[in-house]
């Protein structure tokens, strides 16, 4: 089949063959083992924190650094990342005796859309993901980035709904009703201006919203490592924060995605870091057939659909010659080889499915919620 066909019936009525998960992938992904209770120390903690902000503001970027993996899409374009993601991060101390690592506590970290207050059905899907990430959690990030704060503490002060996107308020509203769970803002990006302007605007944060018990200014993150990013300033703030419980995901475990889920969110990664003005954003990704390994095939088959808005972004896409489209099969593969340690054979197609993103039953094939 050309990778650039497009049919009627193919466009309604994607085929969907779908084997189950390997169990070779049992250290990547969380279907494929159960918690060993024996290992869970007395103490054990065990919390879930949702990541929010306003679109491009550095959620996912945060996640990554906190993984020191970068499994959640990343660009410097809003929307990269449109369903809740959950990154998992095993928490250990060294027992002083023995010397050996204990498992003693996990992190359940919600990335999440950026919020968006659009009446869009996608952008009301995309709330609704938020809302749900958000509805019993320990702790709440909002991810500000400081360049354009200082505008939004100006709005809540005087009252307005602030920019276009009116979250101004919408943010002030939300702490104020949620006094049960943990708010931590973090100023993000704050390398891009000077301490002497970044203390005043810390001041002013702590005047105006009050409701958050911790502010943490982080430049840009490089991993845990990076000490200049302060990444592990926020990272002790969630340990001390985190409640006792009985772990939700295995000891193993570094995310709820399993590997379909993964490549389609790397596959749309990639058009949201190579393709420019519109195409981004009416474009998504299904997964339609997927073989596992056997004793002749030596890696993943997988077929995978780009759907686009309209026929000029397909032809952006495919590119001259079908050099574009090629590109992006490479990257993708090359990075799920990166994160998973398996390779895979990919075959990428482009369909034009017009209006895809107000159709409700497409909306739904594709795993958005319905946003009702």
């Amino acid at each position: 089949m050309n990778p650039t066909e497009n049919t009627a019936d193919q466009a309604n009525n994607p085929p969907i063959i779908l084997d189950p998960i390997s169990d070779a992938a049992i250290a990547q992904f969380v279907e494929s083992s159960e918690i060993d209770m024996n290992s869970v120390c007395e103490g054990f903690k065990c919390g879930t924190v949702a990541i929010l902000g306003r679109p491009n503001a550095g959620k996912s970027t945060l996640l990554n650094s906190l993984l020191e993996s970068e499994f959640s899409g990343t660009s410097d374009r809003p929307q990269t990342t449109r369903q809740n993601i959950k990154g998992i991060l095993q928490r250990y101390e060294e027992d002083m005796e023995t010397k050996e690592k204990k498992w003693t506590g996990q992190l359940v970290l919600v990335d999440t859309p950026g919020v968006n207050l659009k009446k869009g059905l996608l952008d009301r899907s995309m709330y609704t993901s938020i809302e749900e990430a958000t509805r019993s959690v320990d702790i709440k990030i909002w991810v500000a980035d400081c360049r354009g704060f200082e505008q939004d503490l100006d709005d809540i002060a005087m009252g307005r709904q602030g920019r276009e996107d009116r979250l101004a308020l919408w943010l002030k509203e939300q702490v104020q009703k949620d006094t049960n769970t943990k708010w931590i803002l973090v100023l993000s990006k704050i390398d891009t201006r000077s301490k002497a302007a970044l203390l005043p605007l810390i001041e002013k944060a702590n005047e105006i919203l009050p409701e958050f018990q911790d502010i943490v200014p982080l430049a840009a993150i490089r991993g845990l490592k990076d000490e200049k990013s302060n990444v592990v300033s926020l990272l002790n703030i969630l340990d001390k924060n985190n409640p006792e419980n009985d772990p939700l995901y295995p000891e193993e475990s570094w995310t709820d995605l399993n590997s379909r889920e993964l490549l389609r969110n790397l596959i749309r990664e990639n058009i949201f870091r190579t393709s420019y003005k519109e195409v981004p954003y009416e474009c998504d990704c299904s997964i339609d057939f997927w073989t596992e390994p056997n004793g002749k095939r030596k890696m993943h088959e997988v077929d995978a659909t780009i759907i686009v808005a309209r026929d000029s972004l397909k032809r952006i896409l495919v590119g001259k010659g079908g050099q574009k489209i090629k590109e992006i099969g490479m990257t993708v593969r090359n990075r799920y080889e990166q994160v998973t340690g398996e390779k895979i054979v990919l075959r990428l197609f482009v369909k034009v499915i017009e209006k895809w993103h107000m159709l409700p039953t497409k909306l739904k094939d594709l795993g958005y919620s319905s946003g009702n």
